[in-house]
């Protein structure tokens, strides 16, 4: 199974790709204006799809460099794991494991309280 992250990667890639056309068009078509000084059919919107196509790359290069760094050392970790599923399964049950037991302690305080205020409610 993949990794998110390897499927974030995917989706990065299949946008990137059609900017850099939609850019290539707008070249083409005049609305991005690169060497020439004339600015005639020049459109300040276009400049748009470089930009995302560019962000777009940069990130999927940064998920591709950070891919051999243990889970946890890369920001974008909270959002999307670099881990394999079987993986991540095991670490999430081992997280549930020990949230599990160390609010058990509290748990059993919490209704061993409520019994006491009900008995001592009900003695009065």
């Amino acid at each position: 199974m993949d990794s998110p992250a390897s499927r974030v990667e995917r989706v990065l890639i299949g946008l990137a790709v059609p900017l850099y056309l939609l850019t290539a068009l707008a070249i083409a078509d005049g609305r991005i204006v690169i060497l020439s000084e004339s600015n005639v059919d020049e459109d300040s919107f276009a400049y748009v799809f470089p930009a995302l196509a560019v962000l777009a790359t940069l990130l999927y290069t940064y998920i591709r460099g950070v891919g051999s760094r243990p889970h946890g050392d890369s920001p974008l970790d909270r959002w999307f794991s670099r881990e394999s599923e079987d993986e991540m399964r095991e670490r999430l049950r081992q997280e549930q494991m020990e949230a599990d037991v160390s609010s058990m302690g509290s748990a059993w305080a919490e209704k061993e309280k409520e019994h006491l205020e009900r008995t001592l409610g009900e003695e009065e």
